[in-house]
Order: C-alpha cells, then structure tokens, then sequence
C-alpha cells in the first residue's frame, strides 16, 4: 500500500505541478495527503475521487518505472514521511493562477498561500 500511495503522490506532483519550483511540488502533494487524512492507504482513492482532478481518468499519467516520474518518486517518499515544509499552509484545494473564472468552490474559501502558478486554499 506504501507503494501505490507513493506513485499517486508522484503522479499528481508531476501531472499538477511539473513546472514549479519545489515548494509548489510538495505543496501539490500535501494537498492530496491531506485530503487523504496523511493515512497512505488512502491517497489513491483520494486522487481517484470524481471531479478532484481535472486529467485524472483521461490522460494517463507516468509510470513507476517511467524516467520522468523519478524526482517526483523521490520527493513524494519525502511527503509521506512528512520530511518536508508544508508550502501549501494546510490547504485542501488549490487551482492555477490563470483559471478565469475561478471555480465555484474557490469563492468563499480564504487563500492560504500562492506559490508560482497556483493558488492553495
């Protein structure tokens, strides 16, 4: 089950933050964590839930053994043994920058932090 959490985290660390600086890396996947109740067995179930990530489902995310899906390997085993800041300051959700409208759910939420292109509520 370590293993599967550990994939799903890098997964939604590359599909959702790829082009970010670190701190936005860890934030994306503390968001999922967290969602998650910081409980590994259920991080795949929470990234797998309908309507939480918009790719998830259509495009088929990097695999275990897939190069590009390393570093984020390697920072997610970093999340899930809480070795890192959480950038994202306690947030459950987050969205790019550039999403014009907001989302719905985005409205009465307060910011917590922005970090590059997202904004972490």
């Amino acid at each position: 089950m370590l293993e599967a959490a550990l994939v799903c985290l890098a997964q939604v660390g590359y599909m959702e933050s790829r082009g970010e600086p670190q701190a936005g890396q860890e934030a994306v996947m503390m968001v999922l964590y967290r969602r998650a109740d910081f409980n590994p067995e259920k991080v795949c179930s929470e990234l797998s839930k309908p309507y939480q990530f918009s790719w998830y489902g259509k495009i088929k995310p990097p695999q275990r053994s897939d190069a590009e899906l390393r570093p984020f390997l390697n920072l997610a085993h970093k999340v899930l043994n809480l070795k890192v800041i959480d950038t994202s300051k306690g947030a459950y959700n987050f969205h790019e920058i550039h999403l014009q409208p907001k989302p719905t759910w985005a409205y009465n939420r307060p910011v917590k932090t922005i970090i590059n292109n997202h904004i972490f509520y």
